[in-house]
């Protein structure tokens, strides 16, 4: 909290100093940030740009034109360009076709097209909906997924091969689950007893329980998987679960979302009440068959919310593609960052110097400068056609996604919309923050090479946020 009142003090020096009649525009805000980034003292790795919403007006910069590794600020690149190219009301759509013959279907197709959002129930849906259309019988299925290229690891994701995390899950066009599956944990009925542990997946996942339940102290479960001979996903799970814990939820990448997703598919399709051979393979469907069901995704001014308020980079890395597909197919991320950039350009962002490998900013590789981003969002709010959408997508100060329990001390409830960015060696945060209407901002903090002060990094950001949002909504003097 001493920073917080040094801050308070600060301010309040420069409007004593230098009361609210800007002469020479708006310096004291500009001291206020130089002094404390003096006083924080992480060194050159910091990029900052500030500027006015309503007139463009730079109101302080730091290393503005310097590239960076902009971690998940990279995202506001990505959300910008997805909602300006596909619009606000996209959304993906997942088909299945077949040629019904009393109530027997020869061959049935999955028609993919990059659904980021469709999980489990999603399926199960689909499959009563198809068995409402009278089907009881199906012989063979075909899924077709080649709306993406087989790249199912984005770029910069190979950096960091033994991470099992799910934030980095793979990429593609029929993807369930967000290619990941869910450990559910709970204690046992009795003390030294196994715990409880539960997979989605009966027909691909096989459980290795090698839980405890304990009468108390902390829950230490590991948990670990492996494909193995039969191709099915063998996860093994060990540690101590307390017998007071509710159900514990520990979510994983799936190594092959490709079986993964087909087991979900039949299983959803058996429950439904449908029979059959039920065989499942991978390919390219060329011809047309009767539409027999389909599920669409949300549209995409709510798929951003995982994007933008909990920096979800499976989305991210979804939309990338998507975008690069309905360029040309198949998608790939690749094609995605050309239709990045080029919306970028159209918006009037100066790209030059931009480097854009993946579209979550995960890892090293991306390259951005303060000012392209805060570019890119005065652009974005001067669109009225988006401008709605991407402010609610973005994470709101005090109140939810990642800015939940930062910067709740405002003078205003909800006037700073910002994405955060954390990786070893990098903290960001780009937004805006929204007060009277000729004093509000878009900002963008980059902060490089600060592994082992991090913390320090966000409270200069936060700190910079609370100079900004004083100044944002204090009336501006005329002087007579």
């Amino acid at each position: 909290m001493a920073h917080r009142a040094l801050l308070s003090l600060l301010i309040a020096a420069l409007v004593v100093a230098a009361p609210r009649v800007l002469a020479k525009g708006p310096e004291p805000v500009a001291h206020t940030i130089a002094t404390l980034v003096r006083q924080a003292g992480l060194g050159d790795g910091i990029g900052i740009h500030v500027v006015r919403l309503h007139d463009g007006e730079e109101l302080y910069r730091m290393r503005p034109d310097r590239p960076r590794n902009p971690a998940s600020n990279q995202k506001l690149l990505t959300s910008a360009a997805a909602l300006r190219r596909l619009g606000p009301s996209f959304s993906a759509s997942t088909r299945v076709e077949g040629s019904i013959e009393d109530g027997r279907v020869a061959k049935m197709v999955i028609r993919a097209s990059g659904d980021p959002s469709l999980g489990y129930a999603g399926l199960a849906a689909l499959a009563e909906n198809v068995r409402l259309r009278g089907v009881d019988r199906v012989d063979k299925v075909v899924i077709d997924d080649t709306y993406f290229d087989d790249q199912i690891l984005p770029p910069a994701f190979e950096q960091q091969p033994g991470e099992a995390a799910a934030f980095r899950a793979a990429i593609s066009a029929f993807a369930v689950n967000r290619n990941s599956y869910v450990v559910h944990l709970g204690p046992g009925p009795q003390i030294d007893g196994p715990a409880r542990v539960r997979v989605l997946s009966d027909d691909y996942v096989q459980v290795d329980n090698r839980t405890v339940t304990k009468a108390s102290g902390p829950p230490t479960p590991k948990i670990d998987d492996k494909i193995n001979p039969e191709g099915r996903l063998a996860v093994r799970v060990e540690g101590a679960i307390p017998k007071q814990v509710s159900t514990l939820y520990y979510r994983r990448r799936v190594p092959d979302p490709k079986a993964y997703a087909a087991s979900l598919l039949v299983q959803s399709l058996r429950r439904a009440g449908i029979r059959g051979a039920l065989s499942v393979e991978y390919g390219e469907v060329l011809e047309a068959l009767p539409l027999i069901g389909q599920m669409p995704s949300a549209p995409l001014s709510t798929l951003l919310y995982d994007l933008g308020k909990w920096s979800d980079n499976f989305t991210a890395e979804m939309l990338l593609k998507i975008m690069g597909a309905q360029a040309e197919r198949p998608g790939t991320s690749a094609r995605g960052v050309t239709v990045v950039l080029a919306e970028l350009e159209e918006m009037g962002v100066d790209t030059e110097g931009l480097v854009m490998i993946n579209g979550s900013g995960l890892f090293d590789g991306n390259r951005v400068t303060p000012r392209q981003i805060t570019q890119t969002l005065v652009a974005v709010y001067r669109d009225p056609s988006i401008s709605a959408e991407y402010l609610a997508h973005l994470a709101v100060a005090g109140s939810d996604g990642t800015l939940q329990s930062r910067l709740e001390d405002l003078p205003r409830r909800r006037m700073v919309r910002a994405k955060t960015g954390t990786l070893r060696d990098v903290i960001a945060l780009s937004g805006y923050v929204l007060g009277e209407p000729d004093r509000s901002i878009a900002f963008s903090f980059l902060a490089n090479g600060i592994a082992g002060k991090q913390q320090a990094a966000r409270e200069l950001a936060d700190d910079i946020v609370r100079a900004l949002a004083t100044y944002a909504v204090e009336p501006r003097v005329n002087k007579n």
